[in-house]
């Protein structure tokens, strides 16, 4: 049986749920920060990971209740036209700033999962990473992607509530778990090389666009 640690600040319901889902298939050490998860992997007598599984996105800071209470009063409005490309543009860029705003409000950033990725490649180099995430976009997928030991970037399911949620996690779990050990197994080696040699072109241009 292969052994994983997971690593997520929700401890209520992503932690739970990842055991739910895949405690019959794999040995699985959870924390909800890298100074507890190794304290629990040095608490067992040779017990090595064979995959670190990480959240993307965690806090930095205390959350802003004031702005929070803003965008709750602060409707997205999106326009019916069917047909102006501009306005469908407009609408995109205004969701993706509310999306921006209460990621900033709850100080909930990828910056937090990319420095813990820093952190377990340095303690276990030889160990691969897969970033397991809700909330990541493509600009987080590329640098993700780009970082040492980071294998792949595999979406949560997402339903429209918690329970919907926990029932396409294990709808989902074996295509999941057999991701798990295709990183383990080093199965798609030069695939991964790959998209880590694209990621990190992408990255270079990522910085000079933005």
């Amino acid at each position: 049986m292969y052994r994983i640690c997971f690593i997520d600040d929700d401890e209520r319901f992503e932690i739970p749920l990842f055991h739910r889902a895949f405690d019959e298939i794999f040995d699985i050490i959870t924390a909800s920060d890298y100074a507890t998860l190794k304290l629990k992997i040095d608490s067992r007598e040779a017990w090595r990971p064979d995959l670190f599984v990480l959240d993307l996105y965690f806090p930095s800071g205390p959350t802003s209740q004031v702005t929070i209470e803003a965008l709750k009063t602060e409707p997205l409005s999106i326009e019916n036209d069917n047909a102006e490309i501009r306005a469908a543009y407009r609408n995109y860029r205004r969701a993706s700033t509310r999306f921006r705003s209460i990621l900033d409000a709850w100080n909930q950033n990828s910056d937090g999962g990319l420095k813990l990725a820093e952190k377990v490649a340095a303690d276990y180099p030889a160990v691969p990473i897969v970033f397991y995430s809700r909330k990541a976009t493509l600009e987080n997928v590329i640098r993700c992607l780009a970082a040492n030991n980071v294998c792949w970037v595999e979406r949560k399911p997402t339903g429209k509530d918690s329970a919907e949620t926990i029932e396409l996690t294990m709808s989902a779990k074996q295509r999941i778990a057999n991701r798990f050990e295709t990183v383990i197994l080093k199965t798609d080696t030069e695939k991964i090389a790959r998209l880590k040699n694209a990621a990190k072109v992408l990255t270079m241009m990522l910085r000079d666009f933005n």
